[in-house]
């Protein structure tokens, strides 16, 4: 009668081969997406809401804008933006529709200025009210989950994918108060 001998190599590989199928075939069947590319964007969409317009001539224009901490100082402003520790939608040769009653807007790190995988603590609507460019801004609108209040509620940027219903209402009559002097 013959015997088989298996050498501990064969058996190694029998080991690794059948724990490579187990780990791929767990990797798969856990995979929400399918195979879809890996180079999905990343970011954060939603609706803004706008009541009772300012006359024409008093917003040049209006840009979302994603703070990582809450700003305190006005003068902190363009470092913190050059830095990348806030993003810009759109990018600054696009302009967001003004005088509309809701936009639809997605912002993501293909369509904003530095918009990063991280938390953002502040996220609003400013708006530029005056002709310098670089201080005549104020925020028009909070991204909040407290109705009818100003309180900034964070959010967190995933790694591919696009976070939904980050809305923001505006009403011209009643502004949120600037976070900074």
């Amino acid at each position: 009668m013959p015997t088989h001998h298996f050498s501990s190599t064969s058996m190694n590989r029998r080991h690794v081969f059948a724990l490579l199928t187990f780990v791929l075939l767990t990797w798969f069947s856990g995979c929400d997406t399918g195979l879809t590319p890996l180079n999905e964007p990343s970011g954060f969409r939603g609706v803004i809401r706008f009541r009772n317009w300012p006359p024409p001539d008093s917003i040049r224009e209006i840009r979302l804008v994603a703070f990582e901490t809450y700003p305190t100082d006005s003068a902190g402003i363009l470092p913190t933006l050059l830095e990348g520790r806030a993003s810009v939608f759109p990018r600054l040769e696009t302009k967001l529709q003004l005088f509309v009653d809701t936009l639809h807007y997605e912002f993501t790190t293909e369509s904003g200025l530095n918009l990063q995988l991280r938390n953002y603590d502040y996220i609003i609507l400013a708006m530029q009210y005056g002709p310098n460019v670089l201080s005549d801004w104020r925020p028009a609108g909070v991204y909040s989950t407290a109705p009818g209040t100003f309180t900034p509620a964070p959010l967190r940027v995933l790694l591919h994918r696009i976070t939904p219903d980050i809305d923001i209402d505006v009403d011209f009559h009643n502004l949120p108060p600037k976070p900074w002097r």
